[in-house]
């Protein structure tokens, strides 16, 4: 069965992120869009509204690493609310490789990104990028 056209924009906007083209993911995002990630550490909690997303998530997780990818393994097509199964493969400054799971549900309005849940290792998170508003950079890897 085809994708709906919201899966297929969820699926486009990934493959564009991950080719370095953010700017597109930003242009299909509201305004008032409400980004959760689900767990109690510093880089969890519900940021609400496109500035905030970007500054209090995407800003700092900018400081945090060196190079971010992420890889759709699935998506599951539910019209409005699109599903994605995703692998990180991310390296912070200090040449630690930050490699999550993820689960994100997302929920389309308009054609838009409306809401961003986001499932992952918060414990990884922790131990490896740190506090989300500290200037803290993990140590070298060793060799």
């Amino acid at each position: 069965m085809p994708l709906s056209a919201n899966a297929q924009l969820i699926a486009r906007l990934f493959n564009e992120v991950a080719k370095g083209n953010g700017q597109v993911f930003w242009e299909h995002v509201h305004d008032d869009a409400v980004w959760r990630t689900i767990g109690t550490g510093s880089w969890s909690g519900t940021f609400k509204g496109k500035d905030s997303i970007i500054n209090d998530i995407f800003r700092p997780l900018g400081r945090k690493l060196v190079s971010r990818q992420t890889d759709v393994t699935r998506i599951i097509d539910g019209g409005e609310v699109i599903v994605v199964q995703a692998k990180g493969k991310n390296l912070t400054h200090g040449g630690i490789a930050y490699d999550n799971d993820y689960c994100f549900v997302i929920t389309m309005r308009e054609g838009k990104i409306a809401t961003y849940e986001e499932y992952c290792d918060t414990e990884l998170i922790a131990n490896v990028l740190g506090d989300r508003l500290s200037t803290w950079r993990p140590a070298e890897k060793k060799a």
